[in-house]
């Protein structure tokens, strides 16, 4: 009997998955953490993959390595503000006259959507605020795998919040967390669901200490972007304790946000122009140069004063990967991973007196880059992008079985 093509070729055909997201980059030279782009890249060989991610000045569209990008508009031009830099949350507290955007980014996501939704098998929707919701009511019933990268929980609080959270994830196929403590918070919050540990992943081979590099000696590095809960401000004020022992160092802060402005003149007040430079966002194929020249690599992590804190800390797993000396702040998230990790201090960022004895230790100690990224291997192969996509591959193809 003659096999029927037509059930051949449908079985062949790549899955059709839509990522949802408000985190993109708008091109290979944007600043914007390119996790959701790296992530569709590694699965676009198992998948055909559409990308809906709002619109921003000069955004790159249609074709990108393998991956279709739709963006939708959700303002004049001039205005679609909300997504870039810090993210909405912080966009929103810098700037609240923005909030009036909000009905319109989620009205244009949930239509980009909708208009769609018979193109695709399964949605992977990154945060589940607001895309796991916005999946959940416009997808048209397909499966969705729904992300959180720790804003949609953490500093999102309250009976309406989390109301809406367990709506999301009792509709979910699968409710993935990039870190543990962040898994714990919403498996806590839904019954009859198991949420899963995956995090984001990250380039071990362009991550990695350069043979012959040019480390500067006293050179700090922090890589973030310049929000509450990474700790630049008490970063600064750590520098000032350590400038009146007269102790040699030079900052380099990379990132920008809603708190360039206050951290700048915090850090003028504190008699520190001369040490510190606001570098602002450099473009993501440059970051490994840029901790490779650090002598240390400061990332003063904490709990903000809304709730939010690091859900996974892709920075502290660069700058590890690079072999550089890292001086960390609290990151529940990454507990095991830095614990008694060598060529790493950790300490309580709000503490300046102790963030600067960790500092001024980290410079007096003399290691080897290689040498260190050679005994943090076993640490770091978890968040290997293929292992990574591996793992997200999984949870997509047994939802796309689901609807057989």
């Amino acid at each position: 009997m003659e096999p029927n093509s037509k059930a051949c070729k449908v079985s062949l055909r790549k899955p059709r998955l839509c990522v949802l997201t408000t985190t993109y980059p708008r091109d290979d030279a944007d600043t914007t953490p390119a996790f959701v782009f790296e992530l569709c890249r590694q699965l676009a060989a198992q998948f055909e993959i559409t990308v809906l991610a709002p619109a921003a000045e000069g955004a790159r569209e249609g074709d990108w390595d393998g991956v279709k990008v739709v963006r939708y508009r959700y303002a004049p031009q001039r205005w679609q503000q909300l997504t870039t830099g810090g993210g909405i949350l912080p966009n929103l507290r810098r700037s609240p006259a923005l909030l009036v955007f909000i009905p319109g980014l989620l009205l244009a996501q949930a239509f980009a959507l909708f208009v769609r939704r018979r193109q695709f098998d399964v949605i992977h929707a990154h945060w589940l605020i607001p895309g796991g919701f916005i999946a959940r009511l416009c997808g048209g019933g397909r499966p969705v795998v729904a992300t959180s990268h720790g804003a949609d929980v953490l500093a999102l609080r309250g009976r309406f919040w989390d109301g809406l959270r367990r709506w999301v994830m009792r509709g979910a196929f699968a409710v993935t967390a990039v870190g543990e403590p962040l898994r714990a918070v919403l498996q806590a919050e839904v019954t009859g669901k198991q949420v899963l540990r995956l995090p984001m992943g990250c380039d071990l081979q362009r991550f990695s200490p350069q043979p012959g590099g040019h480390m500067q000696s006293g050179r700090l590095v922090f890589v973030g972007r310049l929000v509450p809960k990474k700790g630049v401000d008490s970063l600064l004020q750590a520098l000032a304790l350590l400038k009146q022992q007269h102790t040699a160092f030079h900052l380099s802060i990379i990132g920008d946000g809603p708190e360039r402005d206050v951290l700048q003149q915090l850090s003028d007040r504190l008699g520190l122009a001369e040490q510190v430079r606001f570098l602002g966002g450099i473009a993501n194929a440059s970051l490994a140069a840029e901790y490779r020249q650090a002598e240390t690599v400061v990332l003063p992590f904490r709990t903000a004063a809304n709730g939010d804190a690091e859900g996974l800390g892709l920075t502290l797993i660069e700058a590890l990967a690079c072999g550089c000396k890292v001086v960390v702040g609290q990151c529940a998230a990454q507990e095991a991973l830095t614990a008694d990790c060598p060529g790493l201090w950790r300490c309580d960022a709000d503490d300046w007196q102790a963030l600067a004895e960790a500092i001024r230790s980290s410079l007096h100690m003399q290691l080897d880059a290689a040498a260190l990224r050679a005994e943090r291997e076993p640490r770091l192969l978890p968040f290997a992008w293929a292992t990574v996509a591996a793992g997200y591959a999984d949870v997509l193809h047994r939802a796309h079985r689901s609807r057989a």
